[in-house]
């Protein structure tokens, strides 16, 4: 639209400018139309007498005698032209009427290049001066006398004369008219209404109507427009169509975290009760039940954690507080408890046989959660005597922590949903040393705090051979 507007405009500007041109120079030349077309007649008379008056011109003397007056008379009546010849002091030479005085006075008579109009005999009379050739001095006079209608048939008429000048500044008016209805018309058409169609679409989206596809036939800058303004409302309706899920994920999480809670701590509450009331008859029964209330109490508190960390995500205030140490006495102290832990499920684990010892920065607390996560995640997917090995590894710029298992895989259909929080995937029906239910918020919370850390979190899975969850922290 940019160039059809430039054209546009320089079009405008070149009538306008044309316009005032017309303008200058009607002030400046303009002329009656009758001064005009008298103008016109009297060239077209000297045309018409053009060759009696050159005859008169190369014959003047020998007219002086009268021996030219038959050639003089012929030439009258072919052209339709009546003539008068007069010598300088007014005395008649030739006349084709035959009805001159023998002298005129030529001041009174002789009006040289213009138009006499006798209305009373329907003539127009004109009068020129006979020049010598070879000596260039006048010798005579010349008046020529001829029909109104024979001299102006071949002129435009009046009306012709007096509009010419103005047809210029008519025509550009016109002209300039023409491309401001074409502007008026493209503006309304290519502009406007597309305009206020874009406005009941932004209309229909505030309402929450976000099925409606805005589209426009050109490519130009309000195609372009309508293209970004659709592209944003399939964003808001992707956007409203998530934040509807999360709302979903958000009270199916309250309501199993509720039920995950209830459950233990009924347990809890009731086997308390039992040893109260004196149901242990030993300190070994009593150390039984303690051991399934600490179970419970672990589960309450993975939870809770979990619903916290959840929180603290959603208000972006999950702290990481990056603190300048070496990784070998931190990796060290954090792997050797959750590998007892996954040694009491019956899950032969392999701890790394060496940790580089370089410097990192990190919260050894969150990392602690990381491997943990990860750990208990690859627990659910793996049953006793399956394999789970924590690697730990220098690359050129990072620390690389891999935790590998043995175990059923990840599903093809839930992979590209592993990160998302409230997301759980299908249970495969296989037996594992952890029970599978959870938030659906552990790994969600590995990736934060592994970004957290400048660092990148990454898997591989084949679904019955394992999976391989590896996580880099940069390297000082």
């Amino acid at each position: 639209m940019n160039p059809w507007i430039a054209r546009w405009l320089a079009a405008t500007l070149l009538c306008l400018a044309a316009l005032a041109g017309s303008a200058i120079y009607l002030l400046q030349t303009g002329q009656p139309a009758s001064q005009r077309e008298q103008d016109a007649l009297a060239q077209t008379a000297r045309v018409k007498v053009n060759e009696l008056l050159l005859y008169l011109e190369r014959n003047m003397y020998e007219i002086r005698t009268g021996t030219h007056d038959k050639e003089l008379a012929m030439l009258s009546r072919n052209g339709e032209i009546d003539v008068l010849v007069l010598a300088l002091d007014g005395s008649v030479l030739f006349d084709s009427t035959g009805a001159a005085n023998t002298a005129y006075n030529p001041r009174l008579l002789l009006t040289y290049d213009r138009l006499a109009n006798d209305d009373d005999f329907g003539r127009y009379n004109i009068a020129y001066p006979i020049i010598d050739e070879r000596e260039d001095t006048q010798i005579g006079n010349a008046i020529f006398s001829m029909s109104r209608l024979s001299l102006s048939s071949g002129l435009p008429s009046p009306v012709w004369f007096a509009s010419t000048p103005y047809l210029l500044p008519a025509v550009l008016a016109i002209l300039l008219a023409g491309l401001l209805l074409l502007m008026a018309w493209k503006m309304r058409n290519r502009m406007m209404h597309p305009l206020l169609k874009l406005k009941d679409h932004s209309e229909q989206i505030l309402k929450g109507d976000y099925g409606e596809i805005a589209k426009h036939d050109k490519q130009d800058e309000i195609g372009e427009l309508y293209a970004v303004f659709d592209q944003m409302r399939a964003e808001i309706k992707h956007l409203d169509t998530r934040r509807m899920e999360q709302d979903q994920a958000r009270k199916e999480l309250i309501t199993n975290i509720s039920h995950d809670l209830k459950t233990p701590l009924t347990t809890v509450k009731a086997y308390i009760e039992a040893i109260r009331e004196g149901v242990c008859p030993d300190m070994e029964s009593v150390m039984a039940y303690v051991d399934v209330m600490k179970t419970n109490t672990d589960k309450m508190s993975r939870l809770t954690e979990d619903l916290l960390l959840h929180a603290l995500q959603d208000l972006g205030q999950i702290s990481v507080h990056l603190r300048e140490q070496y990784s070998l006495a931190l990796f060290e102290d954090m792997i050797k408890p959750i590998a007892h832990f996954a040694r009491s499920t019956g899950v032969i684990i392999h701890e790394p046989r060496s940790i580089p010892d370089v410097l990192i920065s990190a919260d050894a607390q969150r990392l602690e959660q990381v491997i943990g996560n990860l750990v208990m995640n690859a627990l659910k997917h793996t049953k006793p005597e399956d394999t789970i090995r924590i690697e730990i590894e220098r690359t050129a710029d990072d620390l690389a922590v891999t935790i590998a298992d043995t175990g059923a895989g990840i599903s093809p259909e839930d992979m590209p949903f592993v990160f998302e929080r409230y997301y759980q995937g299908r249970s495969n029906g296989a037996e594992s040393a952890l029970p599978t239910d959870g938030s659906g918020l552990g790994l969600s919370i590995c990736k934060h705090i592994v970004e957290a850390h400048h660092g990148m979190i990454s898997f591989r899975s084949v679904r019955g051979e394992g999976t391989r969850f590896t996580f880099t922290i940069p390297v000082l």
